[in-house]
């Protein structure tokens, strides 16, 4: 089976996503694949690619960014574009954020090569397709019924970074009042009472 589309691999480890790369283009299932290390590379490329159909294979660790924060600029620049996550997480918590933020598809890093067709053929037909590894995660015991979103994720990212309220706030060109509502609802969510509980919260269930 080839996917009539083009794909592109994001992943900050780089040998990963060339021996991703290889194998997407070893077993023709892309028209063309193109691997990056890097978002700056990624959305330059993505520029200039146009709205044409794509699969993009996409990290959820990137260094100090998450794959969840890239979602609506993936989005802004090519609305065909169709997302896969990539992990090798095994955190319910985790899995269901992703699930909840609605992908095409959640892949473990650990996949067999059949497991990469079947995701490919379940979205090509307007499906969502979870790695059977993380099917049951979805419905763990050990889950919270606790729904982050990429926006809160993102904040999240800048405190761990040490970054203030006011730094935050104009580093994602928002008001310091939206930031502090964000902190409060994700603070209720978890039912953390500071913020450096939040944060390991948030570190302990694999967001960060």
């Amino acid at each position: 089976m080839k996917y009539s589309a083009n794909a592109i691999i994001l992943d900050d480890h780089g040998l990963f996503a060339d021996a991703f790369s290889m194998l997407l283009e070893r077993y023709k299932l892309f028209d063309l694949v193109k691997s990056f290390d890097n978002k700056e590379d990624f959305f330059t490329f993505l520029s200039v690619f146009g709205q044409k159909n794509i699969i993009i294979f996409l990290d959820y660790y990137l260094g100090e960014d998450t794959g969840l924060m890239l979602l609506s600029e993936i989005g802004r620049m090519n609305r065909k574009a169709k997302v896969i996550f990539l992990t090798s997480a095994l955190s319910p918590f985790l899995i269901q954020t992703l699930y909840s933020n609605n992908p095409d598809g959640i892949l473990s890093k650990s996949c067999s090569v059949e497991t990469v067709k079947q995701c490919i053929e379940d979205i090509s037909a307007g499906k969502t397709f979870v790695d059977p590894l993380f099917t049951d995660l979805l419905h763990s015991n050990q889950s919270l019924n606790i729904k982050f979103t990429s926006r809160e994720i993102e904040i999240l990212n800048h405190f761990a970074n040490g970054e203030t309220i006011a730094q935050t706030a104009e580093n994602m060109f928002l008001s310091s009042h939206t930031i502090v509502a964000h902190r409060r609802k994700m603070m209720a969510k978890a039912d953390c009472q500071s913020i450096t509980q939040l944060l390991t919260f948030a570190k302990q269930h694999g967001l960060l």
